[in-house]
């Protein structure tokens, strides 16, 4: 009786076993939550549904950038070959919920609970989701919980929070509060958008319950959230806790201790004091020397590694449309892409887009997605780069800083930057290469290599260009001599 009932058990636990592996693979309600650790190794595109590409394929331009245009779910998926062919394996959508009018951003909530119908059906979206997870594209959804669409003092427009007490009395955001009055930030309406008030217990456990829902429903595997310093801390707690994915906030500041104070309340923020950084050395001319100063203000965040590092976005005018200058342009996107953090790369980059403020740099893709152009090449290199050395499992180093020159290792991996446009020379003396060591840069690996003597190795910018050199292996050293001796 005993081995009866021990083989019975045994049989029903590969049953229970089997059963959940099932459940897992085929139910589609079923969470993967990616954790913060998880998305260090991935790379973003950052993408607007309504601006990518529409369902039918269809290139004419868009007669009103400011509002809808026609790009769709089924557009994505249409097109999710040209997003991974420069090696992204992750994107950040815009908001998916229904919208007030002309809401074509997604910014403007009217109802949670329906899919924006301008970008597909319920079934479209799910499909998204299932292609981007067959492909291993994580999938980032925008969410906003501080505000609704602008229907002024008619809240029986918004589904849901459609009475007075939902949101906080009237006034509204000046641009001198975000310098000295934290309490209006977080209590008055940001561009007269109605401000939704989490100390109501409705409000509050109704965001929490629909976060934490729409995760579930669609397999969501990470979310983006909108203007995070517009509500209190204590609810971006919960709110994270309630998702249950890798959660990442926007908090549009320059300064360190002020973006660094949201993350715990959330795994990380957008790189803002990166990004305007980067802005100050590449666009205005500032010392590079404020990089190493940068890198040493950072300390005040808890984890630099899962910040999100950009040069491009829908809510700033593009680089090249402040700064008309490619191979600046270019260095930004090396930093983007290479330096601590996860990688976000807004669409539109790789074509070269210098769309200016907001809706202009809003851009349709579909008149110009051509995945042969050398900028969607200079992508794809650094990408394959920065996967192949597993960059974001090595520490960053700086090796040579002067006022035109910027230099940093990650692992074997060598970036060289400079901000003038002039031909920079430098010799690298601190590096974490042997002598004989051939360094090849990766934009032009057949032709631009340098050797390792004497424990050093010297590094020719031209024009402003940025560099980033990787150790030629054995193999392909053969075969570059072989091919040397075969040409003599």
């Amino acid at each position: 009786m005993g081995n009866t009932l021990s083989n019975m058990l045994h049989h029903y636990r590969k049953y229970l076993i089997a059963t959940l592996l099932l459940y897992v693979v085929l139910t589609p309600n079923f969470a993967r939550a990616a954790n913060k650790d998880q998305w260090k190794s991935r790379t973003i595109y950052q993408l607007l549904t309504d601006r990518f590409a529409r369902t039918d394929g269809t290139t004419n331009g868009c007669n009103d950038i400011h509002t809808y245009c026609g790009g769709t779910f089924r557009g994505i998926i249409n097109n999710l070959d040209y997003i991974t062919g420069m090696g992204f394996d992750a994107i950040w959508i815009s908001p998916i919920v229904d919208n007030t009018p002309g809401g074509y951003h997604g910014y403007w909530a009217k109802n949670l609970y329906q899919l924006n119908p301008q970008f597909g059906t319920e079934q479209d979206f799910i499909d998204l989701i299932r292609e981007c997870h067959a492909r291993d594209v994580w999938v980032m959804v925008d969410v906003v919980g501080n505000h609704v669409g602008p229907v002024g003092f008619d809240f029986g427009q918004i589904d849901t929070f459609n009475k007075p007490e939902h949101y906080h009395d009237y006034c509204q955001i000046n641009m001198e509060d975000f310098a000295n009055n934290q309490w209006r930030v977080e209590h008055c309406r940001l561009a007269d958008l109605p401000d939704l008030n989490q100390d109501n217990p409705f409000v509050r456990q109704t965001l929490l319950n629909w976060i934490s829902n729409l995760i579930k429903k669609y397999q969501i595997d990470g979310i983006r959230i909108d203007t995070i310093p517009e509500v209190a801390k204590d609810f971006w707690t919960e709110f994270s806790q309630a998702a249950g994915v890798f959660t990442i906030g926007e908090a549009f500041d320059p300064r360190y201790d002020y973006v660094a104070g949201y993350q715990g309340p959330l795994d990380a923020t957008l790189n803002y004091p990166l990004y305007f950084e980067l802005k100050a050395v590449l666009q205005q001319g500032r010392s590079m020397y404020d990089l190493r100063d940068h890198y040493k203000r950072m300390g005040v965040f808890r984890e630099q590694e899962v910040l999100g590092n950009f040069i491009d976005n829908h809510d700033n005018a593009r680089f090249l449309h402040c700064y008309d200058n490619l191979n600046r342009w270019k260095t930004g996107v090396v930093f983007t892409l290479m330096s601590v953090g996860i990688p976000i790369f807004y669409y539109g980059g790789e074509q070269g887009y210098a769309g200016g403020d907001d809706p202009n740099n809003r851009e349709t893709l579909w008149t110009n997605m051509n995945p042969k152009s050398a900028l969607y090449g200079f992508v794809k290199a650094i990408i394959a780069t920065r996967k192949t050395h597993q960059t974001w499992a090595s520490d960053q180093i700086e090796r040579y800083v002067d006022d035109n020159f910027y230099a940093f290792s990650r692992g074997d991996v060598f970036v060289a930057t400079t901000n003038v446009d002039k031909t920079i020379n430098r010799t690298i003396s601190y590096h974490p290469y042997h002598n004989g060591e051939i360094l090849c840069d990766v934009f032009f690996p057949d032709n631009d290599c340098i050797l390792v003597l004497n424990g050093v190795f010297n590094v020719v910018l031209l024009n402003g260009e940025p560099k980033i050199f990787v150790p030629r292996n054995p193999s392909e050293l053969q075969a570059h001599l072989r091919g040397a001796v075969s040409q003599r």
